[in-house]
Formats: C-alpha cells, structure tokens, sequence
C-alpha cells in the first residue's frame, strides 16, 4: 500500500528542476500523512498479537513497584500490627476471666471480642474469630479456652502470614515456588532491613546468598525450587526470622545458619581448604577438613555422588575431582544435621555403593574396614578389634525391617542416623562412640 501511494505520488508530480532535498521533504510528509491515515482506519482485529513479552529483570522499576503495590495491599487484609495485637489482649482480659495469671475466656466473650474487634479494625479481622477457630483450643469444664494461647496463635499466625506476603512478593510468575535465584534475592534483601546483618560488606553479599540459600533448598528443595507453602511452615525459616530479634547474643548469632558468622565461617573455612586459590576443591585439599580422620572411601564417594547429583540436577559435567562452594555448603549442611531426613537421603546414597536401595552388611564391612586400618595405624589404638562385631553392632543399633537389608527408613526410624553414619566415615567420631562411657565419667568428674 505504502509503495504504490508513493509511485503514484511520483508520477503525479514530474517535477525533474526540484531541488533534491525539497523532493526528499515532500516525501517525508506525504509517508507521514499516508501512516497517520493507516494508523486512525485500521481495524483492531488486523494487529498481529504479541505472543512473547520478556520477563522483568528481578530488581527493575516495575517489578519493585508491583511486588510493593502487592505486599501493602494484602498488609491491609492479612496482617495484624502490634497495636492491634495489644488491643485484642486487653479486651480478651477484659471480657475474660484472670485465674493463677492466666486469662481464660468463653464463647460468648470471644464473640463480644470480635464485635469490638470489628468496630475498632474492620471486618477483616472476622477471619480470626470464627467458631472453629475457638474449638481448635482446648477447653476447660466451663467451655473456656487459654487466651494466652490464643495470643500466641495470633501471632504465629501473623507471622506466616508476613512470610507468605515477603516470599510471594519474589514469585515474579506466581508458580507457587521460588526458583535458586529467587530465593537469593529474598534473603539479600533482608539484609538492609535485618540488624544483624546491617555490617556485611558488599563484597560478601552475593557469597552470603549463595550460603544461606543452601539450608533453605537442602532442607525443601526440590530441582532448584521450594514451595512457598513449605517454606511458611518451616523450622528453617523460623531461623531466619530469628535474626529480625534486635537482642540477640553474639552465642546466637554464632549458633544461628543465616547470620554473618556463621556464612563467613563456613566461606573461609573453604578458602583455607582451597589451596591453589582455584575456587574448587580437590579431593586432597577436602581431606584436610577432618585433620586426615575420615576415611578416604568415604570421601571418594562423596565426591563421586556430587558428580552424578550436579550431572542429573543441573545438566552440568563436573570432573571428578572438583568441588564448588555450594557442594562444600550441602557438606557442611548434611554433616552438622546427620539425623535429619534431608541428611539421611544426602549420606545414604554413599553408603548405597550398588544402589540396591538398601545397605547391606557387606557395604557396612566395606566401610568399616578403612576405619579399622585408620584405628589401628592413626590412632595407635588395639589391633584386636573385630571387624565383623562393629557391623553385627550398627546392625543391631538400627534394627532394619528386613534381616541385613538397612533403608533409609530404617535409619530415619531408629534415630541412631547420626552415630551409623559418623562411626562408618570417620576414625574420631568412632573412637568418641568407642569410648563413650570413659568420655561420660570424665565429664562428670571435671563437673564434680
């Protein structure tokens, strides 16, 4: 179309003595004209739809402003501030009733609670207050409840609530979970906001969120990514929170995975084992963690098991002998948890050497074996020690459903985890089971 007006427009007006930049500024606006005319008659129907808009980087403007628009909006709705919090105590005082300290109150004055309540907040606040909200509480022979505890279900309600708003506010696409990245950008944004971390140094920041991330993906992790719901409810996150406590001791923060303590002891942990400064480490270089205790059996199969998890989960080749800082954290993560079910899976696969989905005495043999050698030739300790009870003892210590066929149930059953997989990889942690009694009676000696 805009081709043919344009010849037509050329043979309508032979004018060869023209300057050429007068030529050239009449076709200018002639194509103006004729794009103004396309624009105002075309018809909706005809505009080729966008099939494919790219996603927002994570901190651009609009993605701040929606995920703030949305945090406020649903603040309104879902949260209950301190204020209102105290408010709803002095009334369930009021309208309760105060025995040996404690407020107990019944359904007529819970439902006078909410009539206040409504006044005072708005009908928001009726979510709280519902019949089965009062029976979820146990009740005493006159059908009241604790409203100490129903204070503190409040509060633990809020409180997920507010982590459902901060986590949602990352889930750009609304899956219901957050993606590695996602989850970095969530903790590193609570970095301005948190005390505790008010001291970090911008140089650490993205180390930081690499290390804290670890505990929240080995713990509920799934191909990269947590459900929000889980994440809510976890015990994980909790610790995380606990670093919003303005009074925290130094032991706390030292103690707790989240805080700068403890991500830089486990980052300079790793750069003192990286010998050669390559940002991997080597088989040789991991050995130095446990002063040459544990056995090297067990460390080729960890190293050996990073290699197929980093292959199947991430895509990526890793040669055989590498370690990254994110490998060395899910370590240090399995090591320090030894009885949780997330560090059971992790250990297990190692033990698991033909991946029959059991261990058996032999694998058990196997393992013990370099203990052993490790007892007598490190340790310096008796040679007579008989390799076959050690495996009829972690046998027994567990108690497997099948005869000399070990699951990971089992060991998630029998809460002895820990001390099977500890005795079976390191020659100290055994010399320390070994010993356990002389190690009891010394203890209370020195504390007598």
């Amino acid at each position: 179309m805009l081709l043919s007006s344009l010849k037509s427009f050329v043979k309508d007006h032979p004018e060869p003595d023209r300057e050429a930049e007068d030529i050239e500024q009449e076709v200018l606006q002639e194509v103006t004209s004729i794009l103004e005319e396309y624009e105002t008659h075309k018809r909706p129907g005809s505009v080729i739809p966008s099939f494919f808009k790219p996603k927002a980087k994570p901190q651009s403007l609009r993605i701040l402003v929606e995920r703030e628009a949305r945090r406020r909006k649903d603040q309104e709705t879902l949260l209950l501030s301190e204020e209102e919090l105290r408010n709803i105590w002095f009334l369930m005082k009021e309208m309760g009733v105060e025995t040996n300290g404690e407020v107990r109150i019944n359904y007529d004055g819970f439902s006078q609670v909410l009539s206040r309540c409504r006044e005072c907040f708005g009908p928001q606040i009726e979510p709280y207050f519902k019949a089965p909200v009062f029976l979820k509480f146990e009740r005493d022979d006159n059908g009241c409840i604790s409203a100490n505890q129903f204070l503190n279900y409040l509060n633990l309600r809020t409180t997920m609530h507010q982590n459902r708003l901060e986590l949602s506010a990352f889930d750009i696409d609304n899956t219901g979970s957050l993606t590695t990245d996602q989850l970095e950008e969530y903790v590193k944004s609570l970095v301005s906001q948190v005390p505790a971390l008010s001291d970090m140094q911008p140089d650490f920041l993205d180390h930081y969120g690499r290390i804290a991330v670890r505990k929240l993906l080995f713990f509920h992790g799934k191909n990269g990514c947590i459900r929000i719901r889980d994440l809510v409810n976890s015990i994980v996150l909790q610790e995380l929170n606990e670093l919003k406590n303005t009074q925290m001791q130094e032991h706390q923060l030292i103690s707790n995975w989240f805080s700068i303590q403890s991500t830089q002891r486990v980052y300079k942990t790793f750069l003192a084992l990286d010998e050669d400064m390559n940002g991997l480490l080597s088989r040789i270089e991991f050995t130095a963690i446990s002063n040459g205790t544990m056995s090297p059996l067990f460390i080729s199969r960890i190293f050996e098991e990073h290699v197929m998890r980093m292959r199947v989960v991430q895509g990526r080749t890793v040669h055989r002998d590498e370690m990254d800082l994110l490998a060395f954290t899910d370590f240090v993560l399995a090591w320090d948890h030894r009885s949780h079910p997330a560090a059971i899976k992790y250990f297990f696969d190692i033990f698991d050497l033909k991946k029959q989905g059991y261990i058996s005495p032999a694998e058990i043999y196997t393992f013990f074996k370099e203990i052993h050698y490790m007892w007598v030739h490190v340790m310096k300790e008796y040679a007579d020690l008989n390799i076959y009870d050690v495996v009829d003892e972690m046998l027994d210590m567990v108690k497997p459903k099948v005869t000399a066929r070990i699951t990971a149930e089992d060991l998630s059953a029998s809460g002895m985890s820990g001390i099977f997989f500890s005795t079976l990889s390191d020659v100290k942690q055994f010399y320390d089971y070994n010993y356990r009694e002389n190690l009891l009676h010394q203890d209370d000696d020195s504390g007598s």
